[in-house]
């Protein structure tokens, strides 16, 4: 997606070929996702000898959680978060309130973020800052 955002030219289509050299992926690779985001409507394809895709929206409006989502499906770091009911100690588990607690704010950061934020220049050092200042907030023991 990023690759397509920084190498389309209004709407000329980007080919699968240029995508996997600029991305390093393999082309078998990102044929398997393209359907993903086809489905999930962030990409749309173009026939023909000069087809290849595009962005369905602005990177505008193209959240980064949407791009993880359609690639890799929900976001849930337990089972539980997703089903409560797969959990034989759901009646009297304390720890899902937490598990779902670290989920959502998975979930609101990457969507937080849109695909045109990640291609500012000064995008990477925003979030770094952010990094080093929840890295001073948080109190860790060393480790051992």
């Amino acid at each position: 997606m990023m690759t397509l955002a920084r190498h389309s030219r209004g709407d000329k289509p980007v080919g699968l070929g240029i995508v996997a050299e600029k991305s390093g992926l393999s082309r078998g690779y990102l044929e398997q996702l393209v359907v993903a985001l086809r489905n999930a409507h962030l990409l749309r394809s173009v026939s023909g000898r000069k087809g290849g895709y595009l962005l369905a929206r602005s990177p505008e409006q193209i959240r980064v959680g949407e791009i993880v989502e359609a690639a890799s499906g929900p976001i849930e770091v337990t089972d539980c978060v997703a089903d409560v009911d797969s959990c034989m100690h759901a009646e009297f588990c304390t720890c899902r309130p937490l598990w779902e607690l670290i989920n959502l704010r998975i979930i609101e950061v990457l969507y937080d973020y849109t695909l045109a934020d990640l291609l500012k220049t000064d995008w990477s050092q925003r979030v770094l800052e952010q990094i080093e200042q929840l890295r001073r907030k948080i109190q860790r023991p060393p480790r051992r």
